[in-house]
């Protein structure tokens, strides 16, 4: 084993950066704005991604059928969403993003009432968005967990 030795630079790494650069306050504020820009902008992604899913379901369900490729879609959309309404101050997006995540993970055909489900959650999350319920919306969380959650176990329990 060859013996180790230690390198030394030829400058402090303190002497690399540059001064004059932002405060921290200024590099805070400077995030800040552009969180608030993109808080902004969410407002219209928000609304292309669940028309785009809205479609997508209104394509699935005219055809009665969906193949893995299109179930696997419709579950990258809505976890998509769930995690945009998240980062983006609407957490009921997410819960109900989550609760059709969940139905659709393994799913590898549909049925009607499996058409029904999913038109449930994303009409659920195209009211949430439209209502602008953002932040935490106390007590309905919960409520809207656990009665997506039972609905859920009623259609699998019937498959």
């Amino acid at each position: 084993m060859a013996d180790a030795r230690f390198i030394q630079p030829d400058r402090h790494p303190s002497q690399k950066v540059r001064p004059g650069g932002p405060s921290m306050e200024a590099a805070i504020l400077s995030a800040v704005n552009a969180a608030d820009d993109l808080i902004g902008q969410y407002q219209g992604w928000a609304v292309d991604d669940l028309e785009k899913l809205w479609q997508a379901f209104i394509e699935t369900s005219q055809k009665g059928r969906a193949d893995p490729v299109r179930l696997q879609e419709l579950y990258d959309m809505t976890h998509e969403a769930r995690g945009q309404g998240g980062s983006f101050g609407f957490p009921l997006i997410s819960v109900v993003g989550d609760s059709l995540c969940k139905y659709l993970d393994g799913l590898h055909r549909l049925k009607a009432r499996d058409l029904d489900v999913i038109k449930v959650h994303i009409l659920a999350m195209k009211a949430i968005f439209r209502q602008e319920l953002k932040g935490q919306q106390g007590g309905l969380t919960k409520e809207l967990h656990q009665l997506l959650g039972l609905f859920r176990q009623k259609v699998e329990a019937r498959r």
